[in-house]
């Protein structure tokens, strides 16, 4: 374990920031991908960097509190796919093309096949951070990659 890491675990914020620098853009990119707006993804990745934080003192080693801050980016996409169900999102005004085509698959796929391109997780690893069955994620990835590939 490093030093850094082991600062971390003990409330030291710079070595925090320094862990969590290394999984920020990648968490980023799931979010904005996976969620209707920017302020949606940033308050996301904040909130479960948050949660996160608060747990790493229970993580043996960095690449279990990476999977940690995986999992809490996962529930927080997930409450507000929830939310959404209630009230359908605005989304931004000008998505990017990709991001267009993306808001086309539905929540599961969107959300499988963001995992899966950004993390290069495979269906059993995605099923462990995200909930849905590795039955479920296999079946979206597939029908999210046939949709993509007839778009982009």
């Amino acid at each position: 374990m490093s030093d850094t890491y082991k600062n971390a675990q003990n409330g030291d914020i710079d070595a925090f920031a320094e862990i969590y620098s290394k999984m920020y853009t990648k968490l980023y990119y799931l979010a904005y991908h996976s969620l209707a707006n920017r302020e949606e993804a940033v308050n996301a990745v904040k909130t479960a960097s948050n949660k996160a934080y608060s747990l790493i003192r229970g993580c043996a080693a960095e690449e279990e509190f990476n999977g940690l801050l995986l999992k809490k980016l996962c529930e927080q996409i997930i409450r507000h796919y929830r939310e959404y169900r209630k009230v359908q999102p605005e989304y931004e005004k000008k998505p990017t093309y990709i991001k267009s085509v993306m808001q086309k698959l539905t929540d599961a796929e969107r959300f499988s096949i963001a995992i899966w391109a950004i993390f290069g997780l495979d269906p059993k690893e995605i099923s462990m951070f995200s909930g849905l069955s590795e039955t479920v994620v296999a079946a979206k990835l597939r029908s999210a990659v046939q949709k993509l590939e007839a778009r982009l």
